[in-house]
């Protein structure tokens, strides 16, 4: 009975270390780093454009549309689920352009201490490509 419980106990903990769910800016950020992105041209960004809300330990992610001018951010609008868009125009506490960096933007802060950023998802660059590894071939065989 005590090797049960054990066992129960130790699955238990197992299953919660790995159990740590990615949010989505994380998820984002990391692919972003390690694939890096293509600069992001002036223009609006309608399509693959995420835009990440952080409060606390809560991340959301929404779709959306922004536009870019020299380089910066000037209008975050987040979409609908019927298709339609609405300016999100948060008051942000620091009085920086939001630049884009790597295909994504750089944070603001809300005034309600939301932790804001844009991700370009068709700018990420692809993959790097893997060497195909060679099976095992027994020497008879050949």
């Amino acid at each position: 009975m005590k090797k049960l419980y054990f066992a129960s106990l130790l699955c238990l903990f197992i299953t919660a270390s790995y159990a740590q769910d990615v949010d989505c800016y994380n998820y984002y950020y990391k692919a972003f780093e390690q694939r890096g992105a293509y600069n992001v041209e002036d223009g609006v960004h309608d399509k693959k454009v995420i835009v990440s809300i952080r409060t606390g330990n809560e991340t959301e992610c929404y779709e959306g549309k922004v536009e870019v001018k020299n380089g910066v951010i000037v209008k975050i609008f987040l979409k609908f689920v019927d298709e339609t868009f609405e300016v999100y125009n948060p008051k942000f506490k620091n009085d920086y352009a939001t630049t884009i960096k790597n295909g994504v933007s750089r944070s603001q802060i809300t005034m309600e201490d939301e932790i804001v950023n844009v991700f370009f998802l068709d700018k990420i660059k692809p993959k790097k490509k893997n060497y195909k590894k060679a099976k095992l071939i027994k020497l008879d065989d050949l």
